[in-house]
């Protein structure tokens, strides 16, 4: 006996499997609220306290050394200043004398510029610093200052320049 399909039996079909549905998903709520239902253990929570990074310590910034060439510079600078605002002829004679022994020799050449722009230098006749720290002492006035000075192997000054302050 072959058994029709009627709209009366795909109805309960329909409904059997619309209830199996609902019978799935609401035994699993009920497992859910039953494991939701055990009290949970806190785990142990331990504080590590993590020490605060010390700041570190700002460089120590040394001032920079000047090089041997520039107190050279600074030395010669100061005789010649010396020399020019001397209160007497002798004073004047023993700053020569002092300013001399930083001097290879005392023909050492001193060369002057008067003029400089766009990269070229004129320069005055040369002489030499004998002369020149003699000249410094009869005008009393100082209007040169250092520009550039070349030492030899005993580090005494070799040659000179000069330039308008």
């Amino acid at each position: 006996m072959k058994i029709k399909r009627t709209l009366l039996f795909n109805s309960f079909k329909g409904l059997a499997f619309v209830g199996a549905i609902v019978l799935m998903t609401a035994s699993c709520k009920s497992q859910k609220a039953v494991a939701d239902v055990t009290p949970e253990v806190p785990e142990e929570v331990v504080v590590v306290e993590t020490p605060e990074p010390e700041p570190e310590p700002e460089p120590i910034v040394k001032p920079k050394e000047p090089t041997a060439e520039e107190r050279i510079t600074g030395s010669l600078n100061s005789y010649f200043s010396g020399i020019a605002n001397a209160s007497s002829t002798n004073a004047a004679n023993n700053s020569i004398q002092e300013a001399l022994r930083m001097f290879g020799s005392s023909d050492a050449p001193v060369l002057i510029i008067f003029y400089s722009a766009n990269g070229q230098e004129d320069f005055d006749e040369p002489t030499t610093i004998s002369k020149y720290l003699n000249y410094l002492k009869d005008q009393k006035k100082n209007p040169h200052k250092v520009k550039e000075l070349v030492m030899d192997a005993q580090g005494k000054v070799k040659e000179l320049v000069l330039v308008k302050k």
